[in-house]
């Protein structure tokens, strides 16, 4: 009998778990909601008691999250989580050494964050403009795209309207990502 593995995941992975973990039935997901790290203190709360309440369950808990909340590692370390060392989902996603991130005035962005940004949006009280004068800086978005459930045109065309920022696409692997998650939780 295979024993079950709580994972406790940022939901930005969502697809990308969903993808490369199929119907591995041995990994019990409990989802957090993707742009906490707009509120350390939100954060903080929403993890710990996620994390007390997996404990409580007897279970190896695994946890797949960035750096988003300084105490991070503490908080592991007071539950006996195992987490993904990554610094950030795209870190996460890609391995570290790609240095992407803000290179050239780029933000990157997966699928999933920017299907995210309303309730980023919500966290952190910005309307339109605030978007604007936070993401002006930005000379383009490149767009992750893991072809697993891509942006329509129209999710598109909404966020560079709102935004105001070109988006470029490039199509990626899976590939470090399913072998870092399989290294964390191992596969059944």
């Amino acid at each position: 009998m295979t024993q079950t593995k709580i994972l406790i995941a940022c939901r930005i992975f969502e697809d990308e778990l969903n993808a490369i973990l199929k119907s591995n039935r041995s990994v019990e997901i409990h989802w957090i909601e993707a742009a906490l790290h707009a509120d350390l203190p939100r954060l903080k709360e929403v993890l710990s008691e996620e994390l007390s309440i997996c404990a409580s369950a007897g279970e190896k808990i695994y946890l797949l999250y960035g750096y988003c909340h300084p105490e991070i590692d503490e908080m592991c370390r007071s539950f006996g989580v195992e987490r993904m060392a990554a610094d950030n989902c795209i870190h996460a996603l890609l391995g570290p050494g790609k240095e992407l991130i803000e290179q050239d005035n780029t933000l990157i962005m997966t699928p999933g964050w920017i299907r995210a940004w309303p309730g980023i949006m919500k966290a952190l009280n910005w309307n339109e403009v605030d978007v604007r004068i936070n993401c002006g800086r930005y000379r383009r978005i490149l767009l992750l795209e893991p072809g697993i459930r891509p942006l329509s045109d129209e999710e598109i065309l909404h966020f560079i309207d709102l935004i105001q920022v070109p988006i470029e696409i490039e199509p990626i692997t899976l590939d470090y990502f399913n072998d870092r998650a399989n290294r964390l939780f191992g596969r059944s």
